[in-house]
């Protein structure tokens, strides 16, 4: 076992002659500051625990909760965009179909109209009259 125990001491002391003194030193005291630091944040957190009675984990949970409502609100707000890109898309459609009625002289029967929001939105209109099919008699 002592064989076990000289190895040991020796491996440390020839590790402690690659290091100088001052840089010991210095590690040393990083090491301690690190330490009361740590002890000082431990302390801290249990205080906040007793006053506010929540928890670190508790606000780890709250923390993911809020970010999976933001992914959530991200998705939705990408597929609005998408969405509206269609509307104005389908919007620049039917204006152009209307210069070329006006251009032409043909009457699609496309009208303007207001939606909820008092957006001018436009519309199909077509009235269907018997009049406008062909009929056939059997």
């Amino acid at each position: 076992m002592s064989s076990r125990l000289d190895q040991l001491v020796n491996k440390y002391n020839k590790s402690c002659e690659n290091v100088s003194f001052a840089e010991h030193m210095i590690l040393k005291d990083k090491y301690e500051s690190l330490v009361i630091e740590h002890e000082s944040l431990i302390k801290t957190l249990e205080l906040l625990e007793k006053t506010h009675g929540f928890t670190v984990e508790d606000l780890v949970t709250k923390q993911k909760e809020a970010l999976e409502k933001k992914e959530v609100i991200e998705k939705w707000e990408n597929k609005f965009g998408e969405m509206e890109k269609k509307l104005k898309t389908v919007e620049r459609s039917i204006e152009y179909i209307m210069s070329v009625d006006v251009q032409t002289g043909v009457d699609s029967d496309m009208s303007t109209s207001e939606d909820d929001d008092g957006n001018r939105r436009q519309r199909k209109g077509r009235l269907i009259n018997s009049s406008d099919h062909d009929h056939f008699i059997l």
